[in-house]
């Protein structure tokens, strides 16, 4: 097979899976933070860097292995951040095709769709490409990483399933704002079935502390870096987990039907429990964090806040390259390559154009010509 048939193959498998998932997505439109803006500088970015970026990785290790070591606990090479890797090219790509149509190499789609295609196959385990094409599972952690979840669980009563609530819901705001008005701070994997009908989701959240977000220096004090929840459900929950990671159940509110809980951080490589005596402090803490990093944002000037948040999209290939030990290998400088000309066209604050609901949205993306 050339690899003109290659990429056209990952296009319509992408198309449709894609499509539906930006139509079932809850819209947001941040004052703050202009979104739209960040989001176009970033897959410019990725369609003008991420070919070169990912030959340096596949160099160090093949895209299979790195698809097997990202089936863990805690680690952000996850669904939705493969979802990105190969959206975001093509998204730039559907941007630069209107101003340079010679820029659409066959090579260079082959090099990303490829990469995307081999990781997400092992990282799933199978044959599939996205959860979509597994019935809407993500069932990548198995054998003695569920066991060790199903040892730290420990029973929920209403006293127990409101402190939880309080501190999921505190840390999913907390990384939407910390991930500049991204969904991706936290991800979902499973669903898993128990033997006694019962159902398991886990559900990780990433980078709570400082980190490589330059910006994150205000959560310097935060004691965990990364938190992985253990959610059991009882049997009358049904649940599914898209490809951005995120639960789907039935009845929505899943949390009153929550049988048992456990969360774990990662010590000096091991997971190890939390006590829920720590649940109030550590939620007052993160809570006064966030007010603190509204005000610092608040402070930033319209280019800065871009920056940032083309920072956050375009490094979705990151855990990968951490993964294949060539982080440092790579500039993740962002933006860098877009034209000073180009910039000033694809930040301006103007109203983004709206899909009409009676279009068909196919196809997403284009295929390259023989």
């Amino acid at each position: 097979m050339n690899k003109t048939t290659e990429v056209n193959n990952y296009i319509r498998s992408i198309n449709p899976v894609s499509a539906r998932l930006m139509a079932e997505r809850t819209g947001y439109s941040s004052q703050l933070i202009p979104v739209t803006s960040y989001v176009t500088v970033s897959a410019i970015e990725a369609f003008l860097r991420y070919p070169e970026a990912i030959k340096v990785i596949t160099k160090s290790m093949e895209p299979e292995e790195i698809g097997q070591e990202a089936r863990r606990p805690a680690c952000q090479a996850n669904s939705v951040f493969l979802w990105g890797i190969a959206n975001f090219w093509l998204i730039g790509r559907n941007i630069m095709s209107l101003i340079d149509q010679s820029l659409d190499d066959v090579s260079n789609a082959h090099t990303v769709l490829d990469f995307w295609g081999r990781v997400s196959r092992s990282y799933r385990g199978g044959e599939f490409l996205h959860s979509a094409d597994n019935d809407n599972k993500i069932n990548v952690l198995e054998g003695a990483q569920l066991e060790l979840f199903h040892q730290a669980l420990s029973p929920v009563d209403n006293d127990r399933k409101a402190l939880i609530r309080r501190l999921n819901a505190t840390l999913i705001n907390y990384l939407f704002l910390l991930y500049f008005d991204t969904r991706v701070g936290h991800g979902d994997t499973g669903p898993y079935k128990l033997e006694d009908g019962r159902t398991m989701i886990v559900r990780d959240y990433y980078r709570l502390a400082k980190s490589d977000f330059w910006w994150s220096e205000v959560a310097s004090d935060l004691p965990y870096e990364n938190l992985t929840a253990v959610f059991v459900l009882e049997p009358e929950v049904e649940v599914t987990v898209t490809d951005f990671g995120t639960s789907v159940t039935k009845p929505e509110d899943y949390l009153n039907h929550l049988n048992s809980f456990a969360i774990l951080t990662n010590k000096n490589g091991q997971l190890e429990p939390i006590d829920d005596g720590q649940f109030e402090t550590f939620v007052s803490k993160v809570k006064q964090i966030q007010k603190t990093h509204y005000k610092n944002i608040v402070d930033m000037n319209r280019d800065d806040r871009i920056k940032c948040g083309a920072y956050v999209y375009f490094t979705f290939l990151r855990p990968f390259a951490q993964i294949a030990g060539v982080e440092q290998e790579i500039d993740w400088e962002c933006p860098r390559d877009i034209s000073k000309e180009l910039y000033p066209l694809v930040t301006a604050e103007v109203e983004p154009p709206q899909q009409d609901p009676n279009t068909d949205p196919y196809p997403y993306y284009e295929e390259i010509n023989e």
